[in-house]
């Protein structure tokens, strides 16, 4: 018997090689062929049927079915988000988390300017460092929330993703305040490390690009705020920001669409509102100590 069966996960050459290596290894497999999102598979269905080779492949965390995947269009996703909310679930309760996180420490942080007044020149910095971090965090959440295997394609973005945006963001802000070469080393650091913590998903493959994506992240984000800083940065921020944060974001959807929807081995994770909160706020209030009490240099030394 010969059947088509579609695979979106298909990626690259090592998720051939693990499908047909998967396969081939049970009795009744004559020939498999593969082609853009699916294979065919000529079996002997008296040996083996439909139902195992699809759980064959879905045990190896692919998705799969008789019958093609179809991919929502922008108009198509919005709409199902509103409509079908336990479906979203945790997405839900991650943009909830995000914005009672965010305005909670922008009362703490209210507090702080009024009491310390000569802190005020870097308020729109710490207020840009707090968009950052709880979209990084909200980001990693996400992820924490799912239980399930993410192909090395995925992975490999989810690396590369954390690293670059999260060096970017950070190294640009840090240089504004401190100067090129603290922004360039603690923007570079904490990018490499979110860079490989969350590229793991993927082996050593994930971890090596979410360093390298640090390592360019941080160093070039460092770069753009020194530069920026002697020209129009209070208009150029708002911008840069936006972008950034439209990444960081982006990839949350990007995991849903790739990689959890129509799974059905997904497993929730429950994560409380207070530890991603104090997440975020240890990792925020640390920044904010060396913003303000950190050395500066360079045109940072002027603000």
């Amino acid at each position: 018997m010969n059947n088509k069966f579609y695979c979106p996960d298909i990626e690259c050459d090592s998720c051939v090689k693990l499908i047909k290596k998967t396969l081939e290894k049970n009795n009744g497999i004559n020939s498999i062929k593969f082609n853009k999102d699916s294979f065919e598979v000529n079996y002997n269905e008296k040996t083996i049927n439909d139902e195992k080779i699809i759980n064959l492949i879905k045990d190896k965390g692919f998705r799969v079915s008789l019958e093609e995947f179809e991919r929502k269009t922008f108009k198509e996703r919005f709409r199902d988000f509103r409509e079908n909310k336990n479906k979203y679930e945790i997405e839900y309760k991650m943009l909830r988390y995000s914005l009672y996180s965010l305005l909670i420490i922008i009362v703490l942080e209210l507090l702080f300017f009024f009491f310390f007044k000569n802190h005020l020149k870097y308020a729109w910095w710490i207020f840009y460092l707090d968009l950052a971090i709880i979209s990084i965090g909200a980001s990693m959440w996400h992820i924490k929330s799912y239980q399930t295997r993410i192909t090395s394609m995925v992975g490999m973005m989810i690396g590369m993703t954390f690293g670059m945006q999260t060096g970017m963001m950070l190294g640009t802000i840090l240089s504004i305040t401190n100067g090129l070469f603290l922004g360039g080393l603690l923007g570079m650091t904490s990018a490499v490390i979110v860079g490989i913590y969350n590229g793991r998903y993927s082996g050593i493959m994930g971890i090596m690009e979410g360093m390298m994506a640090g390592l360019m992240g941080g160093l070039m984000g460092s770069m753009i705020g020194t530069m920026f800083r002697i020209e129009n940065i209070l208009f150029f921020m708002p911008f840069f920001m936006i972008i950034n944060l439209f990444i960081m974001w982006g990839l949350s959807y990007m995991l849903f669409e790739e990689v959890i929807e129509e799974n059905p081995n997904i497993k929730n994770n429950k994560i409380s509102f207070l530890k991603f909160f104090l997440y975020c706020f240890i990792f925020i209030l640390l920044f904010i100590l060396i913003i303000i009490y950190g050395p500066k240099t360079g045109l940072a030394g002027a603000l």
